[in-house]
């Protein structure tokens, strides 16, 4: 009578420690290599996002001028670092955006010119052009407003 032999296991069933430690090194390095780009990246995208919101804030105060037929004041205050869209007859705030650095933003620097402001008037025309900069480090997003009310990015 023939007796089976019992099977080895000839391969290993797992991983060593050093192997583990070796894997979980080489990812640290990755991972410590990329954070620099990543956080540049996350600053860029904060700086973008303010733009296009105080884009939108300055349509948004065009847009209210001639459909409510008052003229409307956009301002910056350094101070409080907040931009405020203003009926201009009876002071009522409508909007305020606040330009400073904060945990949602990461602004080191907001250029408002002219720094006075600007009135909109209920037919659609603004006292002056304006300029929003925004700055973040190295990395500068501008919002343009002309006397007509064409708002770009750039």
């Amino acid at each position: 009578m023939i007796h089976p032999i019992p099977h080895r296991r000839t391969g290993r069933g797992g991983f060593t420690a050093i192997e583990l430690i070796i894997v979980a090194v080489i990812i640290g390095l990755m991972a410590a290599a990329s954070m620099p780009r990543i956080s540049r990246i996350v600053g860029e995208e904060r700086i973008r996002k303010l733009q296009s919101s105080v884009a939108s804030d300055l349509e948004l105060a065009f847009a209210l001028a001639q459909r409510e037929h008052k003229p409307i004041t956009v301002t910056y205050s350094t101070s409080t670092k907040v931009m405020s869209v203003t009926d201009r007859v009876s002071g009522t705030v409508l909007k305020t955006r606040y330009l400073g650095q904060s945990a949602e933003l990461s602004t080191t620097a907001v250029t408002f010119s002219p720094s006075a402001g600007i009135t909109i008037f209920p037919m659609g025309l603004a006292t002056a052009a304006l300029t929003v900069t925004v700055t973040n480090g190295n990395f500068t997003r501008t919002v343009t407003a002309t006397r007509a009310g064409q708002v770009s990015k750039s």
